[in-house]
């Protein structure tokens, strides 16, 4: 019994960009510092933390890397070391300058440095390096944001033992415009690397799958996607923030002194509060013209309403931000010179880091928060705000109004918040206003609703959630037989047998296994390379080289009837040895094609890019061509639609490579082989098949013990895997061939 019980959560090492202490800068001995966020707390409380990996910030010479290891060692943190170069390559032109633009949508400030992405290459490797080195037999390793996106890959590579998760802090941009990386097809593999992706919002998460739709071809349900063999989990796991942290806060004397001076200074004023730290993204500049605005309407709310603008410096080395900066600033003076007038200061302006006392009693006191930002991952300030205004402690509780940009993360968690485009000034100023004049029942019902939420985002328990939903997407990986990549091991191993055998049997798929899929079958007539290389591997002595594919027979008799080969067509309905006819393998009842076919070519005239295959047994509804998300659409609407006309119709569905089939029960490529063995394999004989599709595993199934198995490409078939081992694509098939060729000619 004790041989079924699920194996023990491991432990968990954590790899983000930054570990939870930093250098301080210009001190003279290795100093450190605690770095900000609810991160730290959050994952500081994980239990079994077996180890922190991450950059300690700034450049340290190689002379002291040694000395700042074995300090951070003794916390369990492990540095990952950047140069000068790599600082500036990975974080500044990728990090900052390609990633962050793109997946917050602001395609205008992109700029791609394609030889900069062998920095973002190497760093994330280094710190995959560092996970390995310190992570046990099983480990759970949490990679987190879009700095390291490569790691997670790298760390199934070469350990599928660990259980990998990975958490985007940020936005995962739509399709269109995450197409416009150069590397995309790298990340979403690197990515999926993973047991299971977190994202923040069900938006996030979609428009992942869609980038692996339309860039790697893959389907995906709307909690997984399955790949190399695998089922990778997708979930939606918004942070919250540390609320025992703020609850403590609040009650801090400091916090009190603080406030008592603030309601003091703002005594009879409407008080709008803005926190942010300054990036473009955060909408600064829309939400002090929307202030314009609200004052231009009403120029006396100049005596009555402040709004109390707290920006946080952040890379004020770069000329943007600085140039951002001055606009801001500019903005200010020119909105206090127009509204201003002595002893009233419409906009006051706070440009350093404030302590938490100050924030939170800024939170307390505040009427509105205004949370302008055109795009963010979620932004814990809206949590934090709302939070505040309803832990316990005098004197104000249950006062302020939350005016929240629809595009933050926050908007999707947060449901008593006034929502804004924060596009649109004019929508925000007339916000606020409303904001201002909400009735205090109103405004105490909007804090319940939000404190309720986010004491249920909390980040212990965010980190609890996410790491009980990894555990259980590896086991359920580790419980299914997976295909393994072709280790150079077991090839020579492979070849040596081919070497070796009395008699040789290959058994081949065509599109997708030697030929690369194309938009439209017409189009995939094979190449002399293929041609040669099936003569070759026919003309080995003692070998029958066969193509078992699901084409029709004509196909084949066209571009393969002068070679000395096994035809097998329509997955095994019919088949023709060299130089003799075509014969029928199965006598099977077609009535029901006729009206199959007319469903399927009426959804073709209503899915552009889309055709009908009309086969002896069966038809085919292929959607290559189409629109990738609309053609997925109508796909599982046309299965919805069969499925009702199925019962008590001699056919079955056949789902392959954006391709709905229905065919002739009975009619399958295992038919075919299982005819081919039936007395199993000889000793001595070589067997291996090699496909690429859910019809395949068909193939797979029916080959005696003994046979080797290959599968090609990253999908999975989406039903048992029968095969052994994968091949990523059908070049490295051809390769294969070609050395089995080589081989056995070698050895003759």
């Amino acid at each position: 019994m004790a041989r079924n019980r699920p194996r023990p959560p491991g432990k968990v090492v954590v790899v983000s960009n930054r570990l939870p202490v930093r250098l301080v800068p210009g001190a003279r001995r290795i100093t450190f510092e605690p770095s900000a966020g609810g991160l730290v707390s959050a994952l500081s409380a994980v239990e079994g933390l077996e180890g922190w990996v991450g950059w300690p910030g700034g450049t340290v010479s190689r002379a002291q890397r040694r000395r700042v290891t074995e300090s951070l060692a003794k916390d369990g943190l492990h540095p990952v070391f950047l140069d000068e170069d790599e600082v500036e390559g990975f974080y500044g032109r990728i990090c900052n300058d390609t990633l962050w633009p793109l997946f917050h949508y602001f395609v205008d400030r992109l700029r791609i440095t394609e030889e900069a992405w062998e920095h973002y290459v190497t760093v994330n490797r280094r710190f995959a390096e560092a996970a390995l080195a310190i992570a046990s037999d099983g480990s759970r390793v949490w990679v987190h944001d879009f700095h390291l996106m490569l790691v997670p890959a790298m760390l199934r590579a070469e350990r599928p033992d660990l259980a990998v998760g990975f958490f985007l802090h940020t936005p995962f941009p739509s399709s269109e415009v995450y197409r416009l990386l150069p590397a995309r097809e790298q990340v979403l593999r690197g990515l999926l690397g993973s047991d299971y992706l977190g994202f923040q919002t069900a938006d996030d998460a979609r428009h992942f799958r869609s980038a692996c739709l339309r860039i790697l071809g893959l389907d995906s349900a709307p909690d997984a996607l399955e790949v190399d063999g695998r089922t990778v989990g997708i979930g939606i796991d918004p942070i919250g923030i540390d609320t025992a942290a703020f609850r403590a806060a609040a009650k801090d004397p400091a916090t009190a002194e603080t406030l008592a001076e603030l309601e003091k200074r703002y005594e009879g004023q409407t008080l709008v509060l803005g926190v942010e730290r300054l990036d473009y993204t955060k909408g600064v500049l829309q939400k002090l013209r929307a202030f314009e605005r609200y004052l231009e309407v009403d120029p006396e709310r100049a005596r009555t309403t402040t709004m109390l603008q707290v920006l946080v410096p952040s890379r004020l080395e770069s000329p943007e931000v600085q140039a951002q900066l001055d606009e801001i600033e500019r903005l200010v003076a020119a909105i206090n010179g127009r509204f201003g007038r002595p002893g009233i200061t419409p906009v006051e302006y706070i440009h350093r880091s404030i302590s938490r006392a100050e924030l939170v009693a800024s939170y307390r006191r505040a009427d509105v928060m205004v949370v302008a930002s055109l795009r963010d991952g979620m932004n814990l300030v809206a949590q934090e705000f709302a939070y505040c205004q309803s832990v316990p402690g005098p004197p104000r509780r249950w006062n302020g109004v939350l005016l929240l940009s629809e595009l933050a993360g926050a908007a999707h968690v947060l449901p008593g918040a006034v929502l804004v485009n924060p596009w649109h000034v004019g929508d925000i100023a007339e916000r606020l206003a409303e904001a201002a004049a909400l009735g205090r029942a109103e405004r105490k019902t909007r804090l319940e609703t939000m404190a309720a939420r986010i004491a249920q985002l909390d980040t212990r328990r965010w980190a609890a959630t996410f790491l009980s939903r990894l555990d259980a997407s590896a086991r359920r990986r580790r419980r299914a037989r997976v295909a393994t990549p072709l280790s150079e091991a077991s090839r020579r191993r492979l070849l040596k047998r081919f070497v070796r055998a009395r008699r040789r049997t290959i058994l081949l798929d065509y599109d997708g296994t030697l030929r690369e899929l194309v938009s439209h079958p017409e189009l995939a007539a094979p190449t002399p390379e293929i041609l040669d290389l099936l003569g070759e591997l026919a003309a080995l002595p003692e070998t029958e080289v066969h193509l078992v594919s699901g084409r029709d027979r004509k196909s084949l008799e066209h571009w393969f009837g002068e070679l000395p080969l096994w035809l097998c067509a329509e997955h095994g309905f019919v088949e023709r040895a060299p130089g003799q006819p075509w014969r029928q393998l199965l006598d099977v009842d077609l009535s029901w094609l006729p009206r199959m076919e007319r469903v399927l070519r009426r959804v073709a005239s209503e899915v552009p890019g889309t055709f009908v295959e009309r086969k002896a047994c069966a038809v085919a509804w292929h959607y290559r061509q189409a629109e990738p998300e609309y053609g997925a659409w109508r796909a599982k609407e046309l299965l919805l639609m069969i499925e009702q006309l199925l019962p008590g119709v001699p056919a079955e569905i056949l789902l392959g490579h954006r391709v709905v089939e229905v065919r002739a029960n009975g009619v399958n490529k295992g038919v075919y082989v299982g005819r081919l063995f039936p007395h199993g394999r000889q000793r001595g004989h070589a067997i291996l098949a090699i496909g690429d599709d859910r019809t395949d595993q068909e193939m797979y199934a029916a080959l005696p013990p003994g046979a080797s198995s290959l599968h090609v490409g990253t999908g999975h078939p989406l039903g048992p895997v029968r095969h052994q081992h994968q091949l990523p694509d059908p070049e490295s098939a051809r390769a294969l061939l070609r050395e089995i060729v080589d081989a056995v000619t070698s050895a003759s």
